[in-house]
């Protein structure tokens, strides 16, 4: 699938809207971006898995490590097209940890999914965690890249959709300062 018509897609099924929004951090932002509206609908999920699978694929890696929320489905449909098992990662004491039974082995590749990445955080702490066992990170797909391709990494970034999202302090937003009307999604 082309860029332009993922985009278009995204957007179409509100993924993406272009506005002006608060955020719960308290900073104001010009993109909403909620991938899970991706899948609402089960063919459009099972749709953007494949193709972030396919565009994935030549990391070949041995595993899909996801974190929860939001990187659960977008990490099962890409485990499913790869047939791989899926792993995820749940928050705990504020932290990313791997649970539940699964286990990274010694010189296991694994491929890292998350619905989107703004920061990297999550990313880092998966790393963290993989690294930490013993395997190896062969690569980090994900359903948006709202930094613009601004994450730092050592491994390739794999993104069906890249944006750079602006941030602002309430008081020196330049939305505000236009009048732009502020919208609360949740």
């Amino acid at each position: 699938m082309e860029s332009n018509a993922l985009r278009q897609l995204f957007e179409q099924k509100g993924a993406l809207i272009k506005g002006h929004f608060f955020r719960l951090s308290g900073r104001h932002t010009d993109w909403y971006v909620q991938c899970a509206r991706l899948f609402e609908d089960s063919a459009t999920g099972e749709a953007v898995g494949k193709e972030l699978a396919a565009r994935s694929a030549q990391y070949q890696p041995d595993a899909i490590l996801a974190a929860a929320i939001g990187g659960l489905l977008p990490g099962y449909e890409v485990a499913r097209a790869l047939n791989k098992p899926l792993f995820y990662c749940e928050k705990r004491d504020g932290a990313l940890i791997l649970r539940r039974g699964f286990t990274i082995t010694p010189g296991m590749k694994v491929l890292l999914v998350e619905d989107e990445v703004s920061t990297g955080q999550s990313v880092r702490e998966m790393m963290e965690i993989v690294r930490a066992l013993g395997g190896s990170v062969v690569g980090i797909a994900c359903l948006v890249d709202k930094s613009g391709g601004d994450i730092p990494s050592h491994v390739p970034l794999c993104a069906l959709v890249t944006l750079k999202a602006e941030h602002y302090q309430a008081d020196a937003c330049p939305m505000c300062q236009q009048g732009l009307p502020l919208q609360n999604l949740r």
